[in-house]
């Protein structure tokens, strides 16, 4: 069976999008900067005498504000006019791995503002194979081959499928290389909710379930924020009692927040933090400018009716977690790798009725790694060729 997917099929990506993708955020971006001074002008001006609940400034100085934002929109429409008579011009180009992991980063950080705005820079979930995209069909027509075992592979936040290779090594690439795992690659737009990411990825898998053959079943590795999305998945198709979770195998974790990442938690504590005084109020517009993504991973929400703690029994489930610290000191490795602690990636909670149930023996912690280290460490990988074996 030929494995090869042909150029053509790669999906395509236009110049102009992308700069009409960036002119509409540099529109947004100033209009943002007018509504923050306009904002701590009013807090300014309310404190003198009796408080205002408006954020904005009224008579002539309101009418300059709103005459800054109207000239603002008028010159950005201007601009995407000229760029749009310029799209029969350029051709479709395949741009640059750079530009892939720049958008990607962009997607993570403000990725459900981009697509509430039908931004052109907004990613779509996708499937990606020997560094092209593919369809639904494609995926499901290589790994119906009965002599290959399939692996999906999930990046995590502000990362696509490009991420995985770090430092000349491929965890994917690396489980081909050593066996019969043909790894075919998850895209996504990091900074939507979890809940909407785990919604599609729950309709993809749906449909890669109908088109596989019946015997086949899916092997997955997935990275920080991609494990929540697994999980956000795994119970919406049990609620809507779809069988497509019964197509999984083995499920690995990789540096998995199951309870939450520090990193949300702080952004969360400054944001509190700046509330505090009607001075600094307005600027939490500034520490607002995460995506919901980024938010959901404060305390590891993966669905809309609350926290969902226990995986499907039949899948066999394994959780890596990393660690900085030197394993000479264990009291302290619990503070994991900078970003994600050892028991949340373990899927540990203080109450036993929050433990994610992953069985003892299946649970790793690696020393010496930092958190986007765990994608290149050789202790991560040969835990992985046990438990792929």
């Amino acid at each position: 069976m030929n494995n090869t997917i042909k150029e053509s099929d790669a999906k395509t990506k236009n110049h102009v999008n992308d700069l009409k993708g960036l002119n509409q955020l540099a529109q947004e971006g100033i209009l943002g900067v007018v509504d923050v001074v306009d904002s701590v002008h009013q807090s300014v001006l309310s404190l003198g005498g009796t408080l205002n609940q408006s954020k904005q400034t009224n008579g002539l100085t309101g009418f300059i504000y709103r005459s800054v934002r109207a000239t603002t929109r008028l010159s950005f429409r201007s601009i995407n006019f000229a760029l749009s008579r310029f799209t029969p011009l350029l051709p479709d180009v395949l741009l640059a791995k750079r530009r892939d992991h720049w958008v990607a980063v962009l997607n993570g950080i403000i990725g459900d503002h981009l697509a509430a705005t039908d931004n052109p820079l907004a990613l779509e979930m996708t499937l990606v194979y020997q560094d092209q995209e593919i369809s639904i069909q494609q995926a499901a027509i290589l790994w119906s081959n009965p002599n290959v075992k399939p692996l999906l592979l999930i990046h995590g936040l502000c990362l696509n499928a490009e991420s995985w290779q770090q430092k000349d090594h491929n965890h994917g690439q690396a489980l081909a290389k050593g066996g019969q795992y043909l790894p075919i690659y998850l895209n996504y737009n990091s900074g939507l909710a979890i809940t909407d990411n785990g919604r599609n990825f729950a309709q993809l898998m749906y449909e890669l379930h109908t088109l596989m053959g019946e015997q086949q079943k899916i092997n997955i590795l997935a990275f920080s924020m991609g494990g929540l999305i697994v999980r956000s998945a795994l119970q919406m198709a049990e609620k809507d009692k779809n069988l497509w979770p019964q197509r999984i195998e083995k499920l690995v974790f990789l540096g998995t927040p199951h309870q939450g990442a520090l990193l949300e938690k702080t952004g969360h504590l400054m944001e509190y933090i700046l509330k505090i005084s009607p001075y600094s109020a307005p600027f939490v517009q500034l520490t607002q400018i995460r995506s919901q993504g980024i938010k959901d991973l404060r305390k590891g929400r993966i669905h809309d009716d609350g926290l969902s703690v226990r995986l499907p029994k039949h899948i066999k489930s394994y959780a890596i977690a990393g660690t900085a610290k030197d394993d000479k000191a264990p009291h302290k490795k619990m503070l994991g790798d900078g970003l994600v602690t050892v028991n949340s990636a373990l899927g540990r909670h203080p109450k036993k009725s929050r433990h994610m149930g992953i069985p003892k023996k299946h649970q790793f912690t690696v020393f010496h790694v930092s958190h986007l280290g765990l994608l290149s460490n050789k202790e991560v990988y040969k835990h992985l060729t046990t438990i792929f074996n």
